[in-house]
């Protein structure tokens, strides 16, 4: 099974997976960010992620399509693959949403559940900003942006699962997953799925 696991920067999906592979045997995750900066390395020489973002689209269009191919081998591989990664990717400098799973991309992968991980524009913001204190490379945002991007990553969660006739999940994690008491219901969901 297949699980796009979609949110924007810093709504906390690697530390919900986290949790849930403490509840459910046989998660792998995949990081679609981390398999583009591999396809990044490679063709354009980046050295990191948000380097991609400054790509033009076209380029950046070809790292999503390269690094679909490469996740499906993988995900054909495993029998419960999560995908780390974005509906829609705010691009630098361009001050607009490229589509993080356009259809080219999605018709690749065919997704079989989208779990779509939400938390509180404030919650977002101060994670963001504590990320920026320990030295990460990520761009703050204001509350309206943070907003506007968790609308648009919500578009993109309802249309694969329009896409695929697929399930979605809309996971509020603004408690942090480690302290979230909603988790073992969800993980419930997906032991119940993968029987």
């Amino acid at each position: 099974m297949l699980v796009f696991v979609l949110g924007i920067k810093a709504v906390g999906k690697s530390r919900v997976i986290l949790e849930l592979q403490k509840h459910v045997k046989g998660i792998r995750e995949i990081s679609y960010g981390d398999v583009m900066l591999e396809i990044a390395k490679e063709k354009e020489g980046l050295k990191d992620r948000e380097q991609i973002a400054a790509l033009p689209p076209a380029k950046q269009k070809k790292i999503r399509e390269e690094a679909a191919k490469r996740i499906r081998a993988l995900a054909d591989q495993q029998p419960f693959v999560f995908l780390n990664t974005h509906g829609f990717i705010y691009t630098l400098p361009h001050h607009s949403y490229l589509p993080g799973s356009p259809d080219s991309v999605s018709d690749v992968l065919k997704p079989d559940f989208v779990l779509l991980v939400e938390a509180a524009p404030q919650a977002i913001l101060e994670r963001r900003q504590k990320d920026l204190k320990e030295g990460r490379k990520r761009e703050l945002g204001s509350l309206k942006e943070i907003e506007e991007a968790l609308s648009c990553e919500r578009v993109a969660a309802l249309h694969l699962g329009m896409r695929y006739g697929c399930n979605v999940k809309i996971f509020d994690n603004t408690a942090p997953a480690e302290k979230n008491h909603d988790v073992p219901a969800l993980a419930a969901l997906f032991k119940s799925l993968s029987e």
